[in-house]
This record gives C-alpha cells, sequence and structure tokens, in this order.
C-alpha cells in the first residue's frame, strides 16, 4: 500500500480541453444578475460583468483573484455595490457602473469561509431608493455564524446601521423605502429539491416606521427572494416542484404564477421598475414585469480565462474511489472524472478512460477479473457500463433512460450480477451478459444501503426499514424472485453478510435498551 501512495504522489494527468480561445457567444455560467434600465449586471467566472439589457458582448468590471458576489445596480443607475474579497476578508464594495476603482465601504471581520449551504457573509440585496444606502446581510448574529441579520451601509461610508430584524435570508425594499420584503429564515444556498421541512421560507413585510411584520406567503414549501414593484411582489417559489417566478399582489392579495420552467429552477431573481432578471439553467433570462414575457439574453464573454487553458494535474488528492483486482496485483482509482489501473508493485498506470468532459466514478472488477464495471454520466445521466479487462476494448452501456443517482454496486461472487440501489428508492440487480435489470425491492422509508450476495450467488441478504423507522433483514432468492423478512424488526438490525457456508447470515443489530434518548 505504501508503494502505492508513494506511486500516485506522482501521478499526473493532462486536462485536454478544446476550447475556442477567442470570445465565447451565448455563455453559460452566468450567476446572480439585477438589471436597471439598460444594464444588466451579474457574475462569471467570480467577477462582476455588464451587459446591455439586450444582450451582446459583456465588459468585465473587476479582476481580483478573489470572488466577487451579488453585484446590485443602484436606483440611479452610477454604481454597482458588491460583495468581494479584495482586502482578504469579505466586505462590501462599490464600483462605478462604468467600471473604475471599488471603493470598500465595510471593515468588520467576515466570518470566514463556511459550507456551501451556508453560503457567504456581507451579502449584498439592495439599495435604499435615493441611491445613498445599501441593504446587506451580515453573519452577526448570536445564534449561528451561518445566520444574518439586516444592515444599512452608507455609500458616504461610516458605520452601517442594523434594522430591528433578528434574523433573515435575503430581501428587497418597498419602492418608496418604507418596508423590507424579506425571508426569516435563509436558505437561498441550500439546493434541497421540494422541500418542505422547518427551514422551509415565508415572505414577510416589515414596516420601518412602524416596527410590524405581516406574514404575506403560507405555502409549505420554498417562497423566497423577492423582488418588489409598484404593488406587485415577484418571488422564487417551487409550488410547481421546480423554482419559478411568482407574483403576490399586495391590494388583493392573489398569488399567482408567472413562469413556468420545467428543466432548470429559477435562481437570483433581482431587478428594478419593470424588469427582472434571473438565472435559469445557467443563462440569464429578462422578465416584463408587466406583460409576463420573458427573454433569454444572449451574452458574449470575450477575455483571456485561464480556467480554459489545457494543463497538467496532480490528482492524488481528488481519488473518489477504489477496487482492487481480484489477484490483488492491481488497483482502481476514480479521480477527477477519469478511472486509473494502478500497479501493486512493478508495471504502468493507465487511465482506462481518458474521457474529457464526461465523469466516471466507482469501479470495481468481477470476482473472475473479466469485466470493469463503473458509472459514466455520458449520456447526461449515470448508467453503468461494462467494460472487458483487456487491451482495446470498448465498454458497453447496461442501464438506460436512469433518472436517479446510484450508489456503487456490488458484484455476486459468479460475476453475473451486479446488486446496486438508486434514489427512484429501488434496489436493482443487474444482469452482467443481457443488462437485464430486475427490482428485488422497494424502500418506502430511508434508503437501503446494506446488501451482499451469498457465497453461491444465489441470495442476497439486504436490511429494510419497516413502518415503525426500524431496519429489518430481509433475504432474496435471484432464480424464484422471493423475497423474505428473516428478522423481526423490533430492533435495528443492519450490515448483513452470509457465512462461508451459506448457512447463516451475520449482521449489526442494536438492542440495548438504556435509560437515555436512543433511536429505540
Amino acid at each position: 500500500m505504501k508503494r502505492i501512495c508513494i506511486f500516485f504522489t506522482a501521478l499526473v494527468v493532462f486536462a485536454a480541453i478544446s476550447v475556442k480561445l477567442n470570445a465565447t457567444d451565448d455563455v453559460r455560467l452566468l450567476r446572480f444578475p439585477d438589471i436597471n434600465n439598460n444594464l444588466v449586471t451579474f457574475v462569471y467566472a467570480g467577477d462582476i460583468w455588464t451587459v446591455n439589457s439586450t444582450g451582446g458582448e459583456a465588459r468585465r468590471l473587476t479582476s481580483h483573484e478573489g470572488l466577487e458576489l451579488f453585484p446590485k445596480i443602484s436606483p440611479d443607475g452610477k454604481w454597482i455595490a458588491f460583495s468581494g474579497e479584495y482586502s482578504g476578508s469579505r466586505q462590501v464594495f462599490v464600483i462605478p457602473s462604468t467600471g473604475g476603482v471599488p471603493k470598500q465601504l465595510t471593515w468588520y471581520n467576515s466570518v470566514g469561509v463556511m459550507p456551501p449551504r451556508g453560503g457567504w457573509d456581507d451579502a449584498v440585496l439592495d439599495w435604499t431608493p435615493d441611491s445613498k444606502q445599501i441593504l446587506i446581510r451580515a453573519n452577526r448574529t448570536p445564534y449561528s455564524e451561518r445566520q444574518g441579520k439586516y444592515f444599512l451601509v452608507s455609500l458616504d461610508g461610516g458605520l452601517e446601521k442594523p434594522l430591528p430584524v433578528v434574523n433573515g435570508g435575503f430581501g428587497v425594499f418597498s419602492p418608496d423605502g418604507s418596508k423590507l420584503v424579506f425571508t426569516p429564515v435563509d436558505r437561498e444556498f441550500r439546493n434541497w429539491k421540494r422541500y418542505k421541512g422547518g427551514r422551509a421560507t415565508d415572505l414577510w413585510i416589515y414596516d420601518i416606521a412602524a416596527n410590524t411584520s405581516e406574514q404575506i406567503t403560507t405555502f409549505e414549501g420554498t417562497d423566497q427572494l423577492p423582488t418588489w414593484s409598484g404593488d406587485n411582489i415577484f418571488f422564487s417559489s417551487d409550488r410547481d416542484l421546480k423554482l419559478n417566478i411568482w407574483k403576490y399582489n399586495i391590494a388583493s392579495k392573489e398569488t399567482s404564477q408567472v413562469t413556468k420552467h420545467s428543466e432548470f429552477d429559477v435562481m437570483w431573481p433581482s431587478g428594478n421598475g419593470d424588469q427582472l432578471v434571473y438565472e435559469n439553467g445557467g443563462y440569464i433570462y429578462k422578465l416584463n414585469l408587466k406583460t409576463g414575457q420573458t427573454e433569454k439574453l444572449s451574452v458574449s464573454i470575450n477575455f483571456d480565462n485561464p480556467n480554459l487553458i489545457a494543463y497538467y494535474k496532480n490528482v492524488k488528492d481528488d481519488i473518489h474511489s477504489f477496487a482492487v483486482s481480484p489477484g490483488g496485483k492491481r488497483a482502481l482509482f476514480d479521480a477527477r472524472g477519469d478511472i486509473f489501473s494502478v500497479p501493486a508493485e512493478n508495471g504502468i498506470t493507465e487511465n482506462i478512460t481518458e474521457s474529457q468532459g464526461i465523469r466516471e466514478i466507482f469501479p470495481a472488477w468481477s470476482p473472475d477479473g473479466k469485466y470493469i464495471s463503473y458509472y459514466s454520466d455520458l449520456t447526461g445521466e449515470y448508467e453503468l457500463y461494462l467494460l472487458e479487462n483487456k487491451k482495446g476494448a470498448k465498454a458497453r452501456q447496461v442501464t438506460f433512460n436512469s433518472s436517479a443517482w446510484k450508489y456503487q454496486p456490488t458484484w455476486s461472487p459468479d460475476s453475473k450480477y451486479l446488486l446496486f440501489f438508486d434514489r427512484t428508492l429501488n434496489l436493482k440487480l443487474a444482469e452482467a451478459a443481457t443488462g437485464k435489470i430486475t427490482e428485488v425491492d422497494h424502500a418506502t422509508g430511508s434508503e437501503m444501503r446494506t446488501y451482499s450476495f451469498s457465497t453461491d450467488s444465489r441470495w442476497i441478504a439486504y436490511s429494510k426499514e419497516g413502518g415503525n423507522d426500524k431496519t429489518a433483514i430481509w433475504v432474496y432468492e435471484i432464480t424464484s424472485g422471493k423475497k423474505s423478512q428473516v428478522t423481526n424488526g423490533a430492533f435495528i438490525d443492519d450490515n448483513p453478510v452470509f457465512s462461508s457456508c451459506g448457512n447463516y447470515l451475520f449482521f449489526a443489530s442494536n438492542r440495548d435498551y438504556n435509560l437515555e434518548f436512543s433511536r429505540l
């Protein structure tokens, strides 16, 4: 094992990226857009850019190696406020909308790097209508570094002024600046689909002068990222399973759907006046708030993007999974989307997939050493492939039209079957020779993550959660398709494996009743 680690330290892979090194038309990965009159600003590759509201060639305003995020155009169109890392921590800056030198406005220590679902500190949310103050959300609460509250930052500098709202997510001012529409819970960076738990967000209106608040949405799912235009508040909601733009009318208190995207979620809507822009599938769309008509903006990016230049990459720190050959002479590693065959002692390390722009993961050798199985997203979804273990072999696709993430497969001892569980909550058996898929069982509670074959490849043992939230051991006979529960489900039984003779099942079980809170 030591020799393998030393060898892998020296392993490099060439990232052969075929790109067009001039202007890129209709570019994707555009984030956090905002619009004011005929100017749109957005983030691309961690920098602030602007483009005409009709699309076209974008102009780069920032180039610092740190991230610049959340650009917001002032109502008078003269400034763009954003969150940047120029000073070594995350702070709020402004830059002229035509370009120039950024000016730092906040000096309070940021909380530093947080998990992706925690988002970022010092997020710029909005401007006051007079373009003199900026609304930010800063993580300065006594409860958690991931929670934040609202502050007003003056364009002229000085200490920021806190608003009397205990905690909140993204929010904006009313057109006259007298009220604030916001979510008391922040969940904008947590991409839980169709979430309806305790962190589901609702919209509230806070009256600044009266110091009163009113809840305006009660949907059990997600209502977030509001924009206020006249008597209407536009926001992102997953009421039709995908995040789309919905509208709440203040006078009638009625809610109606505006956009109907079905493939990607609507992200980061923001706007001013009768216009709103948002991100969908990496593109920027413009929404006319009067007519409800949407228009996709075609944006061209032209700069010396260092991230598009091919380079050598040491992948020793990017190993995702591994498997040992039946004879123990070689090992398989997947790293940076490719699968490598590495000798235990002497020999050559081979990249056996060499696929640019495609990710291959979870390699495994069949017990007879004939095949290597793995998952690949070549088709756009992860599918199971088999590669014959010989020079010049071509991989064969085994599963088709998958719609969910698959967990690492297990080979049967006779090398005829692969067993895996996916996020359709099905435990599935794939026949290696024919690709025939059989559904072994369906989970109704937690996922089934522990399963194994008997030594004669006749039986499958697995754990499955019952109606009492406790897991029991089940067995499935491959030839007949019959399944049976073999433990009573009163305890927590897990990780079943067959004995070498095949007559017994060993499993872990939690059967302790203690005078303390426990799963029992």
